[in-house]
C-alpha cells in the first residue's frame, strides 16, 4: 500500500469542521466538496518505499565536478534519490553524465529544493558551494530536514560591467571603467576593444574583491560605438562571464542651423564650427541641431513652428536671434511663443524718453469681414485690442470704422489707464455691417491727426473689399471718383502715414498696396487671417517706436565668465533696441540699459540675443579682433547639454543639504534610486519634483568627498 503523507498536515485538523456543517439536501456533496479541497491544501503526496533521502549535487560553473565526487565519495544507502541541479534540476543516477539541458552559469537552490521536496523524500542533503544565482533558497524551503555538504567554489574572476558614457562625441578622449570581481589575489590580463579593433591591453595584479579599471579611448567618426571587453587569468577560468559588450551612441557634432545670417555663419565657420545654412522649411520636427539662429521675420513662420522653436528651446535646445530688417521689433516677433524663450522682449518697456504718438486705426466692418474661420472681424478687433494695450499712456489712439458710412468707436484720445478701459470696451462692441465705402473715413482720420501736435501720425488702414471709389452721393461726399492714392500722398506731405493690411482673398490688393506706397508706410497682405493680430502689433511697433538706435557709440562689455575681456567695444553704427527680462544677463550694452548682447536660461535650454547687425549697420564692431571669440563662446554655450547630474549644495545647520536635477536628452529622469555618500555615510534621495531629488546629511569637518550613485554606480 502506498505510503500517503502531507507537507502541510496540519491543515488537516479543518476536517473536524465539516461535523458542524448546517442539514440540508446537499449535507454531504458540501462535506465531500470541502473535504476534497482541504486535502489538497495539505499538500499530499505518496513516498515511494526505501526512498526517504534526496541528494542534491551542484554541478554549476563555480563548482565544477567536485560535488559529484563527493556524493561518489560518501557512504549513501541505496534507496536514495539523486538530483543534479545548476540553472534547472534533473533527476539522475549517480556517476551519470549530467543532462545537456542544465546551464552551468547559473544556480538555483531554491528550484532544487522545490523538486526534492515534491519527489516524497523524508529528509534532504543539498551538495553546494551554497552561491546560488536565481532566487532566494531561504524563501523555499521546504518543511522536511536539510542537510548541507559544503564543497569549496572554484577559482574565479568576473566581468561584471562596463561604465562608459551613452553619448559621446567624435574627437573625443573618454575614460571608461571595468568593474571585476575576483575571488583571490590574482594576475589579471584585460583587452578592451571598439568596433573589432583592440585597444592596448591592461596587465595588473589584482587584489581579492571588486576592482574598478579604467581605461581610455579615442572616438572616430562613427555612428555607434560597440566596445568589447574581455579578461584572461592564468588559470582556468569557472564560470563563462568574463566578456561583455556595450553599444555607445557618437553625437556627430551636430550642425549649427542659420537662417538668413550670412555674417555670423561666415564667423562661426572660421571658429571651426559645423554650420548650415538653411530656410524657415528647415524648422521641422526633430530639429537635430546643436543650435539654432534665426534672422527672419516671424511672419515667414507658421504657428506650429514657432511653437516647435520654443519647445526645442525648452527641452534642451540652443536659440540665438540676431539683428536685422525682419529681427525683434521689426518682425512682429511681439507676443510669439519664439519671443517667450528670448532674454529680451522686443517692444520697448524702457523708460527712454519716447515721441509723442497719434494713431488711428481705420477698419472696415462691412458684412463680409463677419465671415470666415476664424471670423475676420473678431480677429481685426483681437488686433485692435493689442495696439491699444501697446501705447504709452501719453499716445493718442483713435479707431474710425467705414461700411456704408464712418463713424468714430472712440476718438483720438491719451491712452490712459481709464483711457485704454474704454476704447477695449468700444472695440468689444463693434458689429458689422453695410458695404465699403472707405473715402468718409479716410479724410476724417487724416483731418483729426493734423490737428495734433503729436511728432509720430500714423494710419492704419484694413479692409478685406473692394473699395468704393465714387459714383454716387449716396456714397461719398461727392459724385466724382475718389482718388485714394493722392489722398495718402498728400496726408504723407502733412506729416501723416499710412499702412494697409488686405486681409483675405477679396481684398482690394493693387489699390491698398498703392496707398500704402504714396503714404510712406508699409503693406500687409493677410491671406491666412489667423496672421492679422500679429501683423497689428508688428505695425504698430515699426510705425510708432524709434525702434532703430542710430547714433554711433562704443558699447560696453559686462564682467561675465562667458567673456574674458573688459571695457568698450569698437562702436557700432545702429541697434534694434529692445527690453531686457528680468533673468536674463547682458554680456554687452548697449545705451539706456538696454541689451547689444544677451543671454538667458530657458526651461532645460539657452538662448541669446544679438541686437546689432553684422550684415549691416554693425560698424566697426563687425570687424572687431575679439567678436569671433566672443561669438563662439557664447554659441558653444548655447550648444551645451545639462549634464545627467547636477548637485547643489546648501548648509543648513549642522547638515548639509543636496538637491540633484536629473536631466538626460533634454528630459527629465524620474524615478531613479540615487544614493548620497559622505564622510562614511550613506542615505537615499527622495524624488520631490520631476528629475530633482533632495536628502540631508550630517556635516563632517573631515576632507571627504561627496558621492552620488546611481545603484551601483
Amino acid at each position: 500500500m502506498p505510503d500517503i503523507s502531507f507537507n502541510s498536515p496540519l491543515i488537516l485538523i479543518l476536517l473536524i469542521a465539516l461535523v458542524f456543517i448546517a442539514k440540508s439536501n446537499y449535507r454531504n456533496l458540501r462535506r465531500l466538496s470541502l473535504a476534497l479541497l482541504i486535502i489538497a491544501l495539505a499538500q499530499p503526496f505518496i513516498a515511494k518505499s526505501g526512498q526517504n533521502l534526496a541528494v542534491l549535487i551542484d554541478i554549476s560553473d563555480s563548482v565544477g565536478t567536485s560535488a559529484i565526487e563527493e556524493a561518489e565519495n560518501l557512504s549513501i544507502k541505496n534507496n536514495t534519490k539523486y538530483f543534479y541541479f545548476a540553472s534547472d534540476v534533473s533527476e539522475t543516477n549517480l556517476g551519470q553524465t549530467p543532462p545537456e539541458h542544465l546551464e552551468h552559469n547559473q544556480t538555483d537552490i531554491a528550484r532544487a529544493l522545490q523538486v526534492a521536496s515534491a519527489s516524497g523524500a523524508k529528509r534532504t542533503l543539498i551538495i553546494s558551494d551554497g552561491a546560488q544565482s536565481v532566487a532566494d533558497a531561504v524563501l523555499a524551503l521546504p518543511e522536511i530536514p536539510i542537510d548541507s555538504y559544503w564543497v569549496k567554489s572554484k577559482k574565479n574572476v568576473s566581468l561584471v560591467k562596463i561604465i562608459s558614457p551613452e553619448l559621446v562625441t567624435e574627437g573625443e578622449q573618454v575614460e571608461a571603467i571595468a568593474i571585476v570581481q575576483s575571488d583571490i589575489d590574482t594576475k589579471l590580463s584585460l583587452y578592451p576593444s571598439i568596433n573589432g579593433v583592440g585597444l592596448e591591453p591592461i596587465e595588473l595584479n589584482l587584489k581579492a574583491g571588486r576592482s574598478a579599471i579604467p581605461f581610455n579611448f579615442q572616438v572616430n567618426s562613427s555612428d555607434s560605438l560597440e566596445l568589447e571587453v574581455s579578461l584572461a587569468t592564468d588559470f582556468e577560468q569557472a564560470n563563462n562571464d568574463d566578456s561583455k559588450t556595450i553599444n555607445i551612441l557618437v553625437n556627430q557634432n551636430l550642425a549649427i542651423l542659420i537662417i538668413g545670417d550670412p555674417a555670423m555663419a561666415k564667423l562661426l565657420r572660421a571658429q571651426g564650427f559645423r554650420v548650415e545654412e538653411g530656410s524657415p522649411a528647415d524648422i521641422k520636427s526633430p530639429l537635430n541641431y546643436s543650435a539654432i539662429i534665426l534672422r527672419k521675420s516671424a511672419g515667414d513662420f507658421t504657428t506650429g513652428q514657432l511653437d516647435l522653436l520654443k519647445t526645442y528651446v525648452n527641452n534642451g535646445g540652443g536659440l540665438m536671434m540676431t539683428a536685422g530688417p525682419e529681427s525683434f521689433g521689426f518682425g512682429a516677433w511681439y507676443r510669439t511663443a519664439v519671443e517667450d524663450v528670448l532674454p529680451v522682449n522686443t517692444d520697448l518697456r524702457t523708460e527712454v524718453e519716447l515721441p509723442l504718438v497719434a494713431l488711428v486705426i481705420v477698419m472696415d466692418r462691412s458684412q463680409s469681414m463677419a465671415t470666415g474661420r476664424p471670423n475676420k472681424l473678431e480677429l481685426a478687433k483681437e488686433g485692435a485690442i493689442s495696439v491699444v494695450e501697446l501705447a504709452y499712456e501719453e499716445d493718442l489712439l483713435g479707431l474710425m470704422l467705414f461700411s456704408d458710412r464712418a463713424s468714430w468707436a472712440f476718438n483720438l484720445r491719451k491712452a490712459t489707464e481709464q483711457g485704454k478701459r474704454e476704447m477695449l470696451k468700444a472695440i468689444l462692441n463693434i458689429q458689422s455691417t453695410g458695404g465699403t465705402v472707405l473715402e468718409p473715413a479716410f479724410v476724417e482720420a487724416i483731418e483729426s491727426l493734423q490737428q495734433t501736435q503729436a511728432s509720430i501720425k500714423h494710419i492704419i488702414l484694413l479692409s478685406d473689399g473692394k473699395l468704393y471709389d465714387g459714383g454716387g452721393t449716396a456714397f461719398g461726399k461727392t459724385a466724382k471718383e475718389v482718388d485714394f492714392v493722392k489722398l495718402a500722398r498728400l496726408a504723407k506731405e502733412s506729416g501723416i502715414s499710412t499702412s494697409t493690411i488686405a486681409i483675405g482673398e477679396g481684398a482690394d490688393f493693387v489699390r491698398l498696396e498703392s496707398i500704402a506706397r504714396s503714404g510712406g508706410g508699409r503693406y500687409y497682405k493677410a491671406l491666412d487671417v489667423s496672421t492679422l493680430p500679429r501683423i497689428f502689433t508688428d505695425e504698430a511697433l515699426t510705425a510708432t517706436r524709434s525702434l532703430l538706435r542710430e547714433d554711433s557709440f562704443s558699447p560696453k562689455i559686462n564682467k561675465h565668465p562667458l567673456i574674458s575681456i573688459s571695457g568698450n567695444a569698437p562702436a557700432i553704427n545702429a541697434y534694434i533696441a529692445t527690453t531686457i527680462k528680468p533673468n536674463a544677463e547682458t554680456l554687452i550694452s548697449a545705451k539706456d540699459g538696454e541689451a547689444l548682447l544677451a543671454i538667458t536660461r530657458q526651461g532645460l535650454g539657452r538662448s541669446a540675443a544679438l541686437t546689432t547687425d553684422l550684415n549691416s549697420y554693425a560698424g566697426n564692431f563687425a570687424k572687431w579682433r575679439e567678436l569671433s571669440g566672443i561669438m563662439g563662446t557664447v554659441v558653444r554655450w548655447l550648444e551645451a547639454n545639462p549634464a545627467q547630474y547636477k548637485a547643489n549644495i546648501s548648509h543648513e545647520g549642522s547638515q548639509l543639504k543636496v538637491i540633484v536635477d536629473a536631466v538626460k536628452d533634454g528630459k527629465y529622469i524620474n524615478g531613479k534610486d540615487l544614493k548620497l555618500r559622505y564622510a562614511g555615510q550613506e542615505i537615499g534621495l527622495e524624488q520631490i519634483a520631476p528629475g530633482r531629488y533632495q536628502g540631508y546629511i550630517a556635516n563632517s569637518s573631515a576632507n571627504s568627498s561627496l558621492i552620488i550613485s546611481d545603484g551601483s554606480e
